[in-house]
C-alpha cells in the first residue's frame, strides 16, 4: 500500500531530532504567553443543533470469510459464552473473547463516528487526494480490509468502510478483529519497520495464542485455521504496530513534509519501568497486563477453558479478557445513545458497561495530592502534586486527549473564592462563567497559577507548518506543546525516546512522571476548603468545534450523539484539604 503511513515505516530512524520542530527539544509552549487564555461570553458550542442531512446508519455485520480473514461470528461458534460455565466467571458474567470484544474501541474502530467524521473532514479538506487520506488511517482501523487491497496497491475507501457491502466492506467494518491480531508474525515487531500499522500476516492460516500445546484438530476441522503457540501474541510489541503513529503533513498537492509522531504510546512504553524489553524494568509490565485484565470484575482471577468446544478442554490461567479497556470513554458514550447507527452487535448497556468499566481504569491512572498549603497574611500557597501511575505518558495517545488540574478553594460561609478548571456541561473549561478562549491558540504549561482562567493543562497540541493550531491530522507539522506526564522511571537516553520529549516545561524543574503546580490565592479565610481534581477528556470540545466549521453530514450525526453525550470530562483522582 502506497500511503503516508508505511512509506514512513522506511525512514522512521531518519532525523529524529527533527521530528518536533525547532531544536527538537523544549520549545515555547504558546503565543497565550504567562497569561493564559481570556474567557469569552458563554453560549451555546457550534457544533450544537447544526442543520442538514444526517449520515444513515452503518451497515449491520455480516458473515465473511476469505483465503485470510474471517469475522467475529466465525470466531464466536466456539469463543462465545453459552449456556454452561465456559467462558464465564464465578458469578456467571461473560468473560469470553468475542463477548468482551464487541463492545471495545478495537471492534469500534472502524465505526467510531469521531474517527469518520475526521476523515470526513480530511476528505472534504483535500479533495484531490482523496486516495492517500482514505490509505493513512485504514491500515490500522481497517486492517483486515487494507490487507485484503494491499496487492492491487488499493486501501479501503471511505465509502467501503461506511456503506458498501461486500466481503471487504465487512472486513473493514470489523476493524481490528480477531483473525487480525491473531495472525501477525513474529517477525520485525518492535523495529522501526513495524510502526504505523507494519505488522505481517501470514499466508498459512495460523492462529497464534498465549497457550503451549493447543488442541489443533477443533478449529482445523471447524474454521480451517490451525492454532499455534505465539510469544507475540503476549507482546507490548504487537501493540506498538498500531499505536505508534508516524505521518507525515500534506500540502496542497500532496507533498508530504518531515515526520510527525502523532501517537507514541509504545516508544513511552518502552522508555518506563514498565518495559519488559531488554533489560526489564522495576515495575515490567506489557500493554495486555493492564488493557487486558486477567482478573475479573472483583479482583479474583480468571480461570476458564478458552472455548465452549469441545468439552473437554482444559482450563487455562491466566485467561485475559478482550475488552481492551483503556481511556476511550467517550468512544463508549456516543455509542451508547445511539447503538442501532453503529450497526456493531451491542446493546446500549454493554456500551454503557465498556464506558463504565474505562472510567474505573483512569481511576487507577493518577494520583493527586495537596503537599502543603502555607499562609502568608490573608494570601495561601497551594502546593499540589500530580503523579502519572501509567506506563506511558499521561494522557498518551491521540493528540485530541487532555488531562487538567480542576482546583477550588471554598470558604467556610460556601462561597467560592477560587476556582481554575472547572467545566460546563459541553466540557467546555469556563472562567466564573465564560468560555476559556482556547482557539485558535492553547494555555502554556504552568509552574505557578494565580489567576482564575490559568488552568494547567497536560495535552500534546500539533501545530502546522506555518505554527497554526490544527486538528486535521495530515496538517500536523511538529508540537508546538507536550507537557503530558512522563511514565515513572522516564529513560531519555533510550532509543525512541527523541521521538517523545516533554515539550514547553524546560523552566519547571519538578516536571517529570510527577508535577507540582503551586497555586496562590488572595484573601484565604481559616479554614476554607481546598479541592484539587485531576480530570481527563477524550476529546476536546474545540476539536467538535473544528468539524462543525464545514461539518459533513457524519459530523453532524456525531454532534446529535454529542448533544446527548457530550465530552464531559472523567475523573482521575481527586483530594481535600483545609486552609489553616
Amino acid at each position: 500500500m502506497r500511503s503516508v503511513l508505511r512509506r514512513s515505516r522506511g525512514v522512521v530512524l531518519a532525523a529524529l531530532a527533527a521530528c518536533h520542530g525547532g531544536s527538537g527539544a523544549d520549545e515555547p509552549a504558546g503565543p497565550d504567553g504567562p497569561d493564559g487564555g481570556a474567557g469569552v461570553p458563554a453560549g451555546p458550542p457550534a457544533w450544537l443543533g447544526v442543520g442538514g442531512d444526517r449520515f444513515p446508519a452503518l451497515p449491520q455485520p455480516s458473515s465473511t470469510r476469505t483465503d485470510l480473514f474471517a469475522t467475529n461470528d466465525v470466531c464466536a461458534q466456539c469463543h462465545l459464552a453459552g449456556t454452561d460455565t465456559a467462558l464465564r466467571d464465578a458469578k456467571g458474567r461473560d468473560i469470553s473473547p468475542v463477548g468482551t470484544w464487541r463492545s471495545s474501541p478495537m471492534a469500534l474502530a472502524a465505526r467510531d463516528p469521531f474517527y469518520l467524521a475526521a476523515v470526513a473532514d480530511e476528505l472534504q479538506h483535500r479533495p484531490s487526494l482523496t486516495k492517500k487520506v482514505e490509505a493513512t488511517c485504514t491500515r490500522c482501523h481497517a486492517p483486515e480490509a487494507a490487507i485484503e487491497l494491499e496487492p492491487g496497491l488499493t486501501a479501503p475507501t471511505f465509502a467501503m468502510l461506511t456503506s458498501e457491502l461486500s466481503p471487504n466492506g465487512d472486513l473493514a467494518r470489523e476493524a481490528i478483529g480477531c483473525t487480525l491480531c491473531h495472525q501477525v508474525q513474529a517477525a520485525g515487531l518492535g523495529t522501526g519497520q513495524s510502526f504505523s500499522g507494519g505488522f505481517t500476516v501470514g499466508s498459512e492460516r495460523q492462529i497464534f495464542g498465549p497457550y503451549l500445546q493447543p488442541a489443533t484438530d477443533p478449529m482445523r476441522t471447524i474454521v480451517n485455521y490451525t492454532p499455534m503457540y505465539g510469544e507475540q501474541i503476549k507482546a507490548s510489541a504487537l501493540c506498538g504496530t498500531c499505536h505508534t503513529v508516524i505521518t507525515r503533513a500534506l500540502d496542497a498537492n500532496g507533498g508530504e513534509g518531515r515526520e510527525f509522531v502523532e501517537q507514541a504510546t509504545y516508544f513511552e512504553w518502552v522508555a518506563s519501568a514498565y518495559t519488559n524489553e531488554g533489560v526489564p524494568g522495576p515495575k515490567a509490565a506489557t500493554c495486555q497486563d493492564c488493557h487486558m485484565a486477567a482478573v475479573d470484575l472483583d479482583g479474583t482471577p480468571l480461570e476458564t477453558p478458552i472455548a465452549t468446544f469441545p468439552k473437554n478442554l482444559p482450563k487455562r490461567q491466566p485467561f485475559w479478557r478482550h475488552g481492551f479497556v483503556g481511556g476511550n470513554v467517550l468512544l463508549s458514550r456516543l455509542a451508547a445513545t445511539d447503538a442501532t447507527w453503529l450497526g456493531a452487535p451491542v446493546a446500549r448497556e454493554g456500551h454503557d458497561a465498556q464506558a463504565t468499566a474505562s472510567e474505573a481504569m483512569l481511576r487507577t491512572a493518577a494520583k493527586v495530592a495537596i503537599e502543603g498549603v502555607k499562609r502568608d497574611g490573608e494570601n495561601v500557597a497551594i502546593s499540589v502534586r500530580v503523579t502519572n501511575q501509567t506506563g506511558h505518558k499521561l494522557p498518551t495517545g491521540y493528540p485530541s486527549r487532555r488531562a487538567w488540574l480542576h482546583v477550588r478553594v471554598v470558604a467556610p460561609d460556601g462561597g467560592v473564592i477560587f476556582e481554575s478548571g472547572r467545566t460546563d456541561a459541553y466540557g467546555r473549561l469556563v472562567v466564573r462563567g465564560d468560555v476559556l478562549a482556547e482557539s485558535p491558540t492553547f494555555a502554556p504549561h504552568f509552574d505557578v497559577v494565580d489567576r482564575e482562567d490559568q488552568v494547567q493543562i497536560y495535552e500534546s497540541v500539533p501545530v502546522d507548518a506555518a505554527g497554526k493550531v490544527t486538528g486535521r491530522p495530515l496538517d500536523a507539522h511538529h508540537y508546538a506543546k507536550d507537557n503530558r506526564l512522563l511514565p515513572e522511571g522516564y529513560d531519555r537516553k533510550n532509543r525512541w525516546s527523541v521521538y517523545t520529549p516533554p515539550i514547553g516545561t524546560t523552566a519547571d524543574p519538578s516536571f517529570g512522571s510527577s508535577d507540582v503546580v503551586t497555586y496562590r490565592v488572595a484573601k484565604v479565610p481559616a479554614g476554607a476548603t481546598v479541592t484539587v481534581r485531576f480530570l481527563y477528556q477524550t476529546a476536546r470540545p474545540k476539536d467538535l468545534e473544528g468539524l462543525a466549521a464545514q461539518p459533513t453530514p457524519i459530523a453532524r450525526k456525531l454532534f446529535d450523539m454529542a448533544t446527548a453525550a457530550p465530552p464531559l470530562p472523567s475523573l482521575l483522582a481527586e483530594t481535600t484539604s483545609t486552609a489553616p
